[in-house]
């Protein structure tokens, strides 16, 4: 049995770096490991009692597997109790902290466990290999699969667009989640699990409540689909908590009853598992590892550590890619199957998405055709572009509408005056006639000193909004562009430390807290460790110097620590002993 005074002083003799770790596993509660407040640690006794708390405690050994459960219930040193020893629910030696044992005996789950070596739950496991081999489960898998990717990569662009964006209480709206959905063709109910599977993946970060992409998640858009689903499905698993390995290890390809499985592997962590391995179960069906539950053949592989034989199984079981598209006279654009990821990328330069899918649709339009343009683009390689993908030639409407924008686009030139006040607009005078007189542009109160030039009292940006809400095709110059202001901030999401940073400040609080003053820095640990025990009426042995410079120990149960002194009853002679803390060498416990 190990006392509060026990891990203390374990705490204290170990290295920074692993006393950092062991703060992080613990998971302590954010008042802990706050700088101030009434439960924040400030010395080695306040971090052991929070880790012997009843509710740290019991966060714990839900962590715990079944074989280190049952070693820490039997008291039973070996290779089972190494986990516990890890978060220092026992010590090196294999003695249980006394409040471990006290919450192990007391929680429900953990009266009948039976040996570690004993037999997982019975299971039906007939019809497995065939389902997993079967060719309809295989294609069922890359449907599920490829329907997954396809929405992920819509959600991917729609972030990289800064159209996502967190509530201050965490979270998307639902407004926000039903335009995501329209957008990627999915049930808006599975939006925010995919929003936060792309995070977890490290796809998306996240930073004061606005999602922004990452250069993996931009790398996978353009990476081609046999890549991109062994790409998915190898970050996911990697990401997987470990206690989830071994409940899949168990498993062993039949994912139908994980949650028995979790609760027989993890007999105290029902609270938070059972969640966990439903998420990793939908997740797996959705991403086309498992079918009715069952991991297919494929998903084997995409699951083991082989990357080239991955790529090689999802080529297999997905659909080829087309070569082109059809190019409608109505400018819209047929795909008859899906795209290579870098052809579809290209094509999203000139026209928008309509009806993402296996045979998506997009459109044509006088805007996507300026946003190449102005992009960089020329008149001459838009066209080189629809000739190269269309399957039957370019129509003549839509010859005609890249003509019409390539000689319109850009004809109007929006610049700041030369005294950096007021704006300056050239096009030419007919253009200049429709602009001077639309209604909807009166407000900027035009004075035109030629033919070709307007001039507004408004600022360059203003004025070029203006234009575009207006449709007219106006460029602004870069040197008009406005500067970057610093307005006051909107309301956002409170992003605290993260763990290892908390941790990281505990244990240099700590490390500071032991070194402080002058004096005798040993002789505060010694008192803290004889408070503890007159608290807890624990027994201690205590050595002292005496006199003639000898060291004499002595038994005592201490009643009181006061004026540099120790008060306590003398187990050996049953006597009551007044000793001075000044001449305590060391104190250990009896308990």
């Amino acid at each position: 049995m190990t006392t509060t005074a026990d891990l203390a002083a374990r705490l204290r003799a170990m290295p920074d770096d692993d006393l950092e770790r062991l703060i992080v596993a613990r998971e302590l509660p954010t008042a802990v490991l706050g700088e101030t407040g009434p439960q924040s640690v400030t010395d080695f006794f306040d971090l052991a009692e929070a880790f012997r708390a009843d509710a740290a405690v019991d966060a714990a050994i839900e962590r715990l597997p079944r074989r280190t459960l049952v070693a820490l219930r039997d008291g039973a040193p070996g290779p089972d109790l190494a986990p516990a020893i890890a978060l220092a629910l026992a010590a090196e030696d294999g003695r249980v902290d006394d409040a471990v044992a006290a919450r192990v005996a007391a929680h429900p789950d953990l009266v009948s466990l039976d040996q570690p070596g004993g037999p997982a739950p019975a299971r039906q496991q007939a019809s497995v290999a065939e389902t997993a081999g079967s060719t309809t489960a295989r294609t069922t898998g890359a449907e599920h699969a490829f329907a997954t990717m396809t929405m992920l990569a819509e959600l991917l662009r729609a972030v990289d667009d800064g159209g996502v964006r967190e509530l201050v209480k965490g979270g998307i709206g639902s407004p926000l989640a039903r335009a995501l959905a329209e957008r990627s063709g999915a049930d808006p109910d599975v939006v925010p699990g995919r929003l936060d599977l792309l995070e977890r993946i490290r796809f998306t970060s996240t930073a004061d409540g606005a999602w922004s992409l990452t250069d993996d998640g931009r790398e996978w858009l353009t990476t081609p689909w046999a890549g991109r689903w062994a790409g998915l499905v190898a970050r996911w698993h990697e990401g997987l908590d470990p206690a989830v390995g071994e409940v899949i290890a168990v498993a062993d390809g039949d994912w139908r009853d994980l949650l028995s499985l979790g609760r027989w592997a993890y007999p105290a962590g029902a609270r938070w598992l059972d969640a966990v391995l439903l998420d990793v179960g939908g997740t797996a069906a959705a991403l086309g590892v498992t079918v009715d539950g069952v991991v297919t053949d494929t998903g084997r592989i995409l699951l083991g550590d082989d990357r080239a034989a991955a790529e090689r199984a999802a080529e297999a079981d997905l659909p080829a890619t087309v070569e082109g598209v059809y190019l409608q006279h109505d400018l819209t654009i047929i795909a008859p199957g899906p795209l290579a990821p870098a052809d579809d990328a290209e094509l999203r330069t000139v026209a928008d998405l309509e009806a993402p899918g296996l045979a998506a649709r997009y459109r044509v339009s006088e805007d996507s055709l300026r946003r190449a343009l102005r992009s960089g683009s020329s008149r001459q390689q838009v066209v080189d572009l629809f000739g190269r993908i269309g399957l039957t030639g370019v129509p003549q409407p839509l010859a005609y509408l890249v003509d019409q924008v390539a000689a319109r686009d850009g004809s109007i030139v929006v610049d700041r005056q030369g005294d950096g006040v007021g704006t300056v607009v050239r096009g030419t005078a007919d253009q200049l006639d429709l602009i001077g007189v639309d209604a909807e542009l009166r407000q900027l109160a035009w004075e035109r000193p030629d033919l070709t030039t307007l001039v507004s009292r408004y600022p360059a940006h203003v004025v070029h909004a203006a234009l575009e809400d207006q449709r007219y095709p106006a460029v602004l110059q870069p040197g008009a562009r406005p500067e970057t202001r610093h307005e006051p901030p909107g309301r956002r999401r409170t992003v605290g430390r993260s763990p290892e940073a908390a941790a990281r400040g505990v244990v240099e609080r700590l490390r500071l807290t032991t070194q402080r003053g002058d004096a005798e820095p040993e002789q505060e640990w010694l008192g803290r460790q004889i408070d503890l025990a007159v608290r807890g009426r624990t027994p201690i042995r205590v050595v002292v110097r005496m006199p003639d410079g000898s060291e004499r120990p002595f038994s005592i149960v201490p009643t009181s620590v006061a004026a540099g002194r120790i008060r306590g009853k003398d187990i050996a002679a049953d006597v009551e002993r007044t000793l001075p803390l000044s001449l305590v060498v060391s104190v250990d416990s009896e308990a």
